[in-house]
């Protein structure tokens, strides 16, 4: 079977690579992508090459933010697309940004491409249950069209690894990019709470983003002394904080993309076997328990985070326990192989049966 991957995303994040890897080991594989730095130079490379490169192919894999993709290339062909959907694009920029309304000719334009994307599309990857009902009701797409699948990692360079300890003290990690949907104003206030309160906690802040320098004034306001911050790093270096760090942390905000959405920093903090503490969603409570393989917050207050980090400190077993429970977790339901897997048995068995 010849198939063909495009993506408009950058071909070397972790759930591009994974595909690519995927599609090349199984199928006579074949590649429109762009190495671009940004979207208005992948785009146009990748339109003008993608009509002549669909030629003679039997099926085609459309990789993370690819929703105009599917859109163009159903002018073109009427065999199979398999769509990365991941995350909705509406969603981010009207609910979670805010950098338009849903009712602005922006927010009806993306709207309208995505709604196009999912009908075009015959199979959608997603990796929550939360997101599958959302988006079959707010497009009115059949839920038989999805198709969930874990989140997929970059497996080479996070994993568990024996490490020299980030502090002495109880070690806190975020890892992100300060987008309003991970909430970091909320862990800034609730540092501000454990010093107060003279807790030996260290909380350690990796990344850059939106809502980075909101972070530094209100350190500065506080006179914070128990945070440290460093700025991106590569994967490698990452793998040492996951490690070398006590337990980390999700998401604190509220909203429809916050509730159904896992993020990348968890599927990492499974991979490496070190427990999560997240805001309880929906999406989360459909896979994991908690005090069993993951910890939870049941609101975006400053004072519970504060409170539920003390609690976790003071039970160490518990703390072991949660993250040997996390790595079994990942081993099971997580993994890349669990993925490859479920795309095996969904979507290229399927396509073997309709495709000579």
């Amino acid at each position: 079977m010849k198939i063909l991957f495009t993506c408009a995303d950058k071909p070397t994040i972790s759930r591009n690579r994974f595909h690519r890897k995927v599609l090349s080991e199984k199928f006579e594989y074949s590649e429109c992508i762009s190495e671009g730095k940004g979207y208005a130079s992948r785009i146009p490379s990748i339109l003008l090459r993608l009509p002549f490169m669909m030629y003679n192919k039997d099926a085609y894999f459309v990789g993370y933010m690819g929703h105009f993709l599917v859109i163009f290339m159903r002018l073109f062909t009427k065999k199979p697309i398999i769509f990365d959907f991941y995350l909705s694009i509406f969603n981010v920029m009207c609910n979670d940004r805010k950098l338009y309304k849903p009712e602005s000719l922006l927010g009806k334009l993306t709207y309208w491409m995505e709604k196009k994307s999912l009908e075009k599309a015959d199979y959608i990857i997603v990796d929550t249950q939360k997101l599958i009902d959302t988006l079959s009701s707010e497009y009115m797409i059949d839920k038989e069209k999805f198709v969930r699948v874990p989140l997929t990692i970059n497996e080479e360079n996070v994993f568990p690894k024996e490490v020299k300890r980030y502090k002495e003290s109880f070690s806190v990690l975020y890892v992100g990019s300060y987008i309003p949907l991970h909430g970091t104003q909320v862990i800034i206030e609730a540092s501000k709470i454990l010093q107060d309160l003279d807790e030996n906690i260290t909380i350690l802040m990796i990344g850059k983003g939106p809502d980075y320098q909101k972070c530094q004034n209100l350190v500065d306001k506080y006179q914070l002394k128990n945070i440290e911050f460093k700025g991106y790093m590569s994967l490698t270096e990452l793998n040492y904080y996951y490690n070398a760090t006590d337990i980390n942390l999700g998401l604190f905000n509220n909203g429809e993309r916050a509730n159904a959405v896992v993020l990348n920093k968890t599927n990492d903090s499974f991979r490496v076997g070190k427990p999560h503490l997240t805001l309880a969603t929906d999406a989360m409570q459909e896979a994991f328990r908690d005090n069993e393989d993951i910890f939870y917050v049941q609101d975006i207050e400053a004072q519970s985070l504060a409170h539920r980090i003390i609690e976790i400190k003071n039970n160490p077993a518990l703390v072991t326990l949660v993250g040997e429970n996390a790595l079994h977790s990942y081993q099971t339901k997580l993994s890349n192989a669990k993925a490859t897997q479920i795309l095996e048995d969904e979507i290229f068995s399927k396509l073997a049966i309709i495709i000579p």
